[in-house]
């Protein structure tokens, strides 16, 4: 018999994984900064701040309407302001009501994923890709002189930075690791995911929403006081109907979670029929 004499390299040299090793690190100090006690702060007060900017924006829509009419002359806007404030409040009960109602849906539906490596590597990338764009936007709005570059890159990345937080902390989707998951299954895991986080994000949506939507209102009721008004009062009703989606957003998004869950579960069934025809 010929003696083999082949050296195989042992399992743990893991040298040429020194990259790896370093990020996988990396990747550990992101989740012990960005956990769910974080995410549950930034809902709590993104919420009450939405809530406090609809009261604000009842007051200042009426004012705005009282303006425009004192302006025009004309009793019309001031039946607008009456208008909006009762809409506001009816909007602000319906999004204090499903805030708490999609938290509940996503309890309510766990899913599966086979292992943690999806989440982790792509909570890694959104949260790389968030810095990226934001360096990015910052150096174009300096070269342009565009404040509003600064703006929508920083916006980027803050929505990319809690997708990725949502990503090192699953169970704040209700997603459950166990083994022996199908094809099928592991996609479904993964689409829900995507789902789920942007349901757990909607407070975070409400109430940056209608805090922007308050302070561009502000603005638009300083521009009554210019020449042209009708152009001012037009850019008020243009952000007031924006300050109005983020309220009801709650509400649109519960039905489209069910929407989607109902069609989550046909295809669940779909695939758990050969394992019941081979039972």
């Amino acid at each position: 018999m010929v003696k083999e004499t082949t050296k195989i390299a042992k399992p743990g040299f893991t040298a040429h994984l020194f990259a790896v090793n370093l990020l996988e690190k990396l990747v550990e100090f992101f989740k012990g900064i960005m956990t769910s006690k974080l995410l549950e702060f930034c809902i709590k007060w993104a919420t009450m701040i939405g809530h406090f900017g609809l009261v604000v924006a009842a007051g200042l829509g009426f004012l705005f309407a009282l303006i425009f009419s004192i302006r025009t002359n004309t009793f019309q806007g001031f039946l607008y302001g009456i208008a909006w404030v009762l809409l506001i409040f009816v909007v602000q009960y319906t999004a204090h009501k499903f805030s708490t109602a999609g938290e509940t849906l996503i309890k309510n539906n766990p899913s599966q994923l086979s292992s943690k490596t999806f989440l982790d590597c792509f909570g890694f990338l959104v949260l790389i890709g968030g810095v990226i764009i934001l360096i990015i936007h910052i150096v174009q709005a300096i070269q342009v002189g565009s404040f509003d570059l600064f703006l929508l890159g920083l916006g980027t990345f803050i929505f990319l930075e809690f997708i990725a937080l949502i990503s090192f902390n699953h169970k704040e989707a209700t997603i459950d690791i166990v083994e022996g998951n199908s094809a099928g299954q592991e996609a479904i895991g993964i689409i829900t995911f995507f789902i789920k986080t942007f349901m757990r994000l909607v407070p975070i949506f409400f109430g940056v929403g209608v805090a922007i939507g308050t302070i561009i209102l502000f603005i638009d009721a300083i521009g009554l006081f210019g020449d042209n008004v009708a152009v001012a009062w037009m850019r008020g009703n243009i952000t007031a109907m924006q300050i109005l989606w983020a309220a009801l957003l709650p509400f649109f998004s519960y039905i489209l979670f069910v929407l989607f869950y109902l069609a989550v579960d046909v295809i669940r069934a779909i695939l758990s029929i050969p394992g019941k025809l081979g039972r």
